[in-house]
């Protein structure tokens, strides 16, 4: 579209608003002297109503009145004709007055009596309702014209009727007095009587006596006056303003006056006429002056710009625009354009500077692949090879390339006018590139190649210490879990070793890490040099190695036993110093034809090396499905002994301790129960375990320590003053401020200390730490009794005793299970006694069941017992009973 067509669009645009306001104007009007019609109507119908209910007021009065007369009261015919002759004389509007009989026989008028009503339904209504009544449109017996009777009954003084006053309104005689009111031009009114016949037509009183055509139906039934648009009783479309009977002062007429809508708005079609021509003419107008301006003013400058356009277009860059106007719009555009040419100039030749200072080499090439620029650079690397580039083929230029991937990328990323990233190794320049290539407008392309050998060359080394382990150059743990993903992935991976180090920590306690660390390198390289060339080791990090065993080594299940061997074959020499590295090893085979996650075969793995700790060090063990079912077994106890701790399912037993010299009950050891709520009551071979290294094995302690203490203080309390023996847990043992909260609990419930008695297991006594020696030091001191548990059963030494001074030893169970008969047992249980003679120690024996047992350990010195012989374990409620009747053992205080 031409600037001219456009302008001339802008000014019809321009004049939409003022038409849009035009024709708003016009619809508005036309909506005002409507609604100024309808008021017209509306005013015109109430002002025809009012004077309507005036004239059935009135009467309704006169006939009021004339019913008390005395004349008509009377039946005086000649006085009541006399009367009402001159009454009506005066009231010309009604056309007789007069008074009939019950029969309905006029026998006063104002003009001739003797005439017959009976049969007029005014005259009934009268009759029969008592009150005064409005008649329909009647023709009149003695004068023959149109009329409308008012009737009203006349009654004595008892309400007994007379008769009935009836005046009839002369039509004729309504109508002329409303044409003298000047009705509004084309306006029309009409009066309707209740049997809905036409009273009254202005302004030529047509159709008189007809009946109300349908279209009024709804009007005639409504309840309040309203304007509405219909046709009239002569069809002409009208804006109708109506009164409907009974809603304008009980009047029994309905009132219409209808206006000519089309004659209310043929001014304002004039009007709206005469609007539109002036505004043609304006349209006319605007359009040819802006032809006028835009071929003067703005397709000449404009042609001019558009001609040094095109002089750019076909390369002239000298092409200017100068000066063209008079220093309008045209001016400052020209200006501009100037400046962007100058600027545009001045960027192409930075450009070109920028391009040939560039560290890269910079290339453009046509869409033929021709090369159309390059840089100094460029031209100083590939005019060596070529003897010059531009104007030649790039496929001309480097042939290895036209078939090569980089190749297909290049003509991909021409044709789809997309940018180009790529690396790629090219020989024939002896290096790594990195090239990015970038659509040119004028359907080229731009390609600055960057030599990136260097940097290619410090990514691998990174790339080699990110995978690989900075002290023994083996595969780290990220690789080899890599490596074995891939394995797996085909099908290669046979079995997957983990191998830690046995007593390594030894090794770096003793001659400091630099010593370890040659050793792990000594380590790694003899493990690497015993698996076959496709198996990897790996190190994991500290002293823990990984092996990863290919399917085609038919011996795969061996070599975890091989390597431990290899290892501990000979000693490692590392300067003058000769170690021994033993090990110990998980193997988990990965079955033929499966591909687990390599996450699951590490886990099970490290479960069979687990097993193997566990089993001592230096061995294999090779995962089965049993490891997994006793590890998830022990985690779901683990779990339930939480719980146990946390909701109180623990419960606390007592078993009695018998002296045996005299039968009296000395004390009583405190033993935990597990009140489970699936598997009943569980004794602590069950749980024992997993709870002394919970979390809530501190917890759990402290409370066994109250409850015991507190059971305690019961017995006390009721005269049995016997000791109580509780097991503590290691951690209570080794937690700083174990004596503090002994002593706090003995005080909380009233107990003196040497009613409390520790029992000790070997593991405790055998830690020998200074903290555990410090705290049974604290518990002696505090005179709490001490007592070493299931004493010769462990390995536990005559230097425990010698550092860690106990009051008691109690011989375990499984000693005094056979006697007397086994003399090996007698002999133990002998060693026991006479030990603790000499160290002048009590001893206690559990387990005691039969009378030959207890005889048998009285007789050799026994100083106590305890078993089934005396009683199960039973509550604290159930202690107190099994002590009354019994003799009592003073407690002496701790030795």
């Amino acid at each position: 579209m031409r600037i001219g067509q456009r302008l001339a669009m802008l000014v019809l645009l321009a004049m939409v608003p003022l038409t849009i306001l035009e024709v708003v104007g016009v619809r508005a009007e036309r909506r005002e002297e409507q609604e100024e019609v309808a008021a017209i109507a509306y005013r015109t119908v109430h002002r025809a109503a009012a004077e309507q209910a005036r004239i059935v007021d009135g009467a309704r009065q006169l006939l009021t009145a004339l019913a008390q007369i005395p004349a008509v009261q009377g039946g005086e015919t000649a006085r009541c004709s006399l009367i009402l002759s001159r009454l009506q004389k005066q009231i010309d509007i009604y056309m007789a007055i007069g008074v009939a009989n019950p029969a309905g026989r006029i026998w006063c008028s104002s003009t001739r009596p003797g005439t017959d009503i009976s049969d007029r339904p005014y005259f009934k209504r009268a009759l029969a309702e008592r009150r005064f009544s409005t008649g329909g449109y009647v023709v009149g017996r003695v004068f023959h014209r149109p009329s409308l009777n008012f009737s009203f009954p006349v009654k004595d003084s008892k309400g007994r009727v007379l008769g009935v006053l009836v005046a009839g309104l002369d039509l004729n005689k309504l109508a002329k007095d409303l044409r003298r009111a000047a009705l509004p031009p084309a306006t029309r009114l009409a009066i309707i009587g209740p049997d809905r016949k036409l009273l009254v037509a202005l302004p030529d009183n047509a159709g008189v006596g007809t009946t109300l055509p349908r279209q009024f139906d709804a009007a005639f039934k409504s309840r309040a006056p309203g304007v509405t648009e219909m046709p009239w009783f002569d069809g002409s479309e009208r804006i109708v303003a109506y009164v409907p009977p009974g809603s304008y002062s009980d009047l029994p007429f309905m009132v219409l006056a209808g206006s000519s809508k089309d004659a209310a708005l043929a001014d304002v079609e004039e009007r709206t006429g005469l609007r539109l021509l002036v505004l043609l003419a304006t349209i006319g107008i605007a359009l040819v002056l802006t032809s006028w301006f835009s071929a003067k003013f703005v397709r000449k400058p404009m042609a001019h710009l558009m001609a040094t356009a095109r002089a750019w277009q076909r390369g002239e860059s000298s092409a200017r625009v100068g000066r063209i106007g008079d220093g309008g719009e045209f001016e400052a555009l020209a200006s501009v354009y100037d400046e962007l040419a100058e600027g545009y100039d001045e960027r192409h030749r930075r450009l070109l500077d920028a391009l040939e200072s560039t560290n890269d080499s910079v290339m453009t090439v046509a869409p033929d692949w021709t090369v159309t620029f390059m840089n100094k650079r460029a031209r100083a690397r590939v005019g060596d090879l070529t003897g010059g580039a531009v104007g030649r083929s790039v496929w001309e230029l480097f042939p290895e390339l036209a078939d090569h991937p980089v190749g297909d990328e290049g003509r991909t990323a021409m044709l789809e006018r997309r940018p180009l990233s790529l690396h790629f190794n090219y020989p024939r320049l002896d290096g790594h590139f990195e090239v990015s290539g970038l659509p040119v407008e004028d359907g080229s392309m731009m390609f600055f190649i960057r030599d990136v050998t260097e940097q290619q060359r410090a990514q691998e080394e990174l790339r080699k210490l990110a995978l690989s382990d900075s002290l023994t150059a083996l595969p780290n743990r990220a690789h080899a879990m890599s490596l074995a993903r891939q394995m797996l992935e085909e099908q290669r991976l046979a079995a997957l070793l983990l191998i830690d180090l046995d007593d390594f920590k030894y090794v770096n306690d003793s001659f400091g890490h630099q010593v370890g660390d040659a050793l792990l390198q000594r380590v790694a390289a003899r493990l690497a040099a015993c698996l076959p060339p496709d198996a990897i080791i790996a190190r994991l990090g500290g002293d823990e190695f990984m092996g990863l065993i290919a399917r085609e080594d038919d011996r795969a299940a061996h070599r975890g036993n091989e390597l431990l061997r290899a290892l501990a074959c000979e000693p490692f020499q590392l300067g003058k110093r000769s170690l021994r590295a033993a090990a110990s090893c998980g193997v988990m085979m990965v079955p033929e034809g499966t591909t687990p996650h390599v996450e699951e075969l590490f886990a099970n793995a490290d479960l069979a090396l687990y097993r193997a700790k566990a089993a001592g060090g230096s061995v294999v063990h090779v995962y089965t499905p049993a490891d997994r079912e006793d590890y998830e077994a022990r985690r779901v106890l683990e779990e339930e002994v939480e719980r146990a701790a946390l909701e109180g399912e623990f419960e606390l037993l007592f078993q009695p301790q018998i002296r045996l010299n005299d039968g009296a009950v000395v004390g009583a050891e405190a033993l935990l129960r597990w009140r489970h709520p699936q598997r009943g009551l569980l004794t602590p071979e069950a749980f024992i375990g997993v709870l002394a290294e919970s979390r809530q094995a501190a917890a759990v302690g402290d409370w066994v320590l109250d409850e015991a203490c507190r059971q305690a203080a019961r017995w006390w309390n009721a005269g049995h003053h016997i000791r109580v023996a509780v097991n503590l847990f290691p951690e209570q043992v080794r937690s700083n401020g174990l004596a503090a909260t002994v002593h706090r609990t003995l005080k909380r419930h009233g107990l003196p200390p040497r009613a409390l008695e520790i029992e000790l297991t070997e593991a405790v006594a055998l830690a020998g730490d200074a903290g555990t020696k410090a705290n049974l030091l604290a518990l002696r001191m505090l005179g709490v009794w001490l007592a070493l548990d299931d004493f010769g059963t462990g390995f536990a030494s005559l230097t425990t005793l010698k550092d860690i001074r106990v009051d008691r030893l109690k011989i375990d169970r499984s000693f005094v299970a056979h006697l007397p008969g086994n003399d090996l047992d007698l002999a133990i249980v002998d060693a026991v006694l006479a030990l603790a003679r000499t160290l002048g120690l009590e001893v206690i024996a559990e387990g005691v069941e039969t009378e030959g047992q207890e005889a048998c350990l009285r007789s050799r010195g026994c100083h106590e017992a305890q078993g089934y012989r005396y009683a199960r374990p039973i509550s604290g409620e159930a202690v107190e009973h099994f002590l009354s009747g019994r003799a009592c053992g003073a407690v002496a205080a701790a030795g």
